[in-house]
């Protein structure tokens, strides 16, 4: 049964409350207490959310984001807030990203990436715009920053030009702890005694260790970071010495979507956007050549070291949907999967789609982060990939799961699948803004 406009109303400016609770001045923390800094694609999630009624906050978003872009074009996953320095881990002494010459000055960042959300978000600004003069002039200025991030990716994460990219962390992929790393974290060889010394932050902030990431997990990120800032951000040496190199088709799917959305933004603009279209197309043809695996209907992470697919079905599995890699027919086998007991099913009611993991598979762990709860922003990306291909009772489903979370449960950083309680920590950003999407859609049916 549909939404009615006044039994929302007051979630959506309690969702607007958020935001501006975590509004630090030019840019916006994705929860009050454990992530204190801006984040890469939280802030792409985030101004999809303002978009829908504050455009000029959308805008600074992504603009304060880009202002910390490196000089090769890399946009960095964390750009740090001076006045929260002491409360989180790594922070800049740690990634020590000045010993790259990219390095943008005066300004303190990690050094990685996280999926390119950015254009998509750009464009999304620009369709809900009240002033489109204003939006456009914005456009023009953030533009050829989106260009160059991009260009980054299929230059410097992409060695055999084939329209793949690779993440070197699996904190660039945004799922951190997702079994799709497992093998390849566990192939790491970590010697203690050599591994710099660090304390985790993210376990005194409230927040139970049985829902973060296991401290061997640590060690291993620690291990990359260490590389890292030894190979001086080198992207090059990186490739060559880097034992965690995997081509994930989350990312890649929504970076072949970002290219399709930024020739949009290009064509607004009158510029020639035979690249962008070019890479769109090639990214797309790669992940139906090399990651579709038609017996399970879903497309495998390919790891570059071990030569071999990692066979885990999260729902970066179907994420290619995002994009439109599938062939028509292909994507009725993704969505036979997306919509079975593994990923709760559309009409069995006793469980919220769409979980990030398997909920038949070996590493199922309804609570702990990216290991099997449901996630807000991977159900908005994948409610919109259904979309593209016309399952509409889907789409609707999903997005009244996502009402129906934060209606019972609150505005939680991710949601247990089964009971949807909510975990993590609280008031999280990214799940106020994609609420308010939800639902200003949800209104406009």
């Amino acid at each position: 049964m549909p939404y009615q406009k006044a039994e929302l109303d007051p979630l959506v400016e309690q969702a607007k409350t958020i935001l501006d609770n975590n509004w630090l001045g030019r840019s916006t923390k994705p929860a009050p207490h454990l992530y204190p800094h801006q984040w890469n694609w939280d802030s792409g999630f985030i101004a999809m959310g303002y978009a829908r009624y504050n455009q000029a906050r959308a805008q600074q978003e992504l603009s304060t984001l880009f202002e910390a872009q490196w000089a090769n074009g890399m946009l960095p996953q964390i750009v740090f807030n001076p006045t929260a320095l002491g409360n989180y881990f790594p922070e800049p002494d740690f990634w020590q990203g000045e010993r790259s010459p990219h390095y943008p000055e005066g300004i303190l960042t990690s050094g990685i990436t996280m999926p390119p959300v950015q254009a998509i978000a750009a464009l999304r600004v620009y369709q809900h715009a009240t002033d489109k003069a204003l939006a456009r002039d914005w456009l023009a200025d953030i533009y050829p920053r989106i260009y160059a991030s991009h260009e980054y990716f299929y230059r410097d994460r992409d060695p055999n030009q084939e329209g793949l990219v690779y993440i070197r962390h699996p904190w660039e992929s945004g799922l951190d702890n997702s079994p799709t790393w497992d093998a390849a974290l566990k192939a790491i060889v970590i010697d203690k005694e050599k591994l710099p010394a660090y304390e985790r932050r993210d376990l005194k902030k409230g927040v139970p260790k049985s829902q973060r990431p296991s401290d061997d997990d640590y060690d291993r990120y620690v291990f990359l970071v260490d590389l890292f800032r030894r190979l001086r951000y080198d992207e090059q040496a990186i490739y060559q010495e880097c034992p965690f190199l995997i081509q994930d088709p989350l990312f890649n799917s929504i970076l072949s979507k970002a290219n399709e959305d930024l020739a949009e933004i290009g064509q607004v603009l009158g510029q020639d956007t035979q690249q962008l279209q070019a890479w769109h197309r090639q990214t797309n043809k790669a992940l139906r050549e090399k990651m579709w695996h038609s017996h399970h209907g879903g497309f495998d992470a390919f790891d570059l070291r071990s030569g071999k697919r990692t066979e885990v079905w999260t729902a970066s599995t179907f994420l290619p949907l995002f994009c439109g890699a599938p062939t028509a027919e292909d994507a009725q086998t993704v969505y036979q999967f997306l919509d079975s007991n593994s990923f709760c099913p559309m009409h069995q009611r006793h469980c919220f789609s769409i979980p990030n993991y398997d909920l038949q598979g070996e590493y199922l762990d309804t609570k702990n982060y990216w290991r099997g709860p449901v996630w807000i922003n991977t159900n908005w990306l994948l409610m919109k990939g259904l979309e593209r291909y016309g399952f509409n009772e889907k789409v609707i489903s999903v997005r009244h799961d996502i009402i129906e979370l934060v209606k019972r449960w609150g505005f939680h950083e991710y949601f247990d699948p089964y009971q949807g309680t909510g975990y993590g920590t609280n008031d999280f950003s990214w799940t106020a803004a994609l609420f308010l999407d939800s639902v200003m859609e949800e209104l406009s049916v």
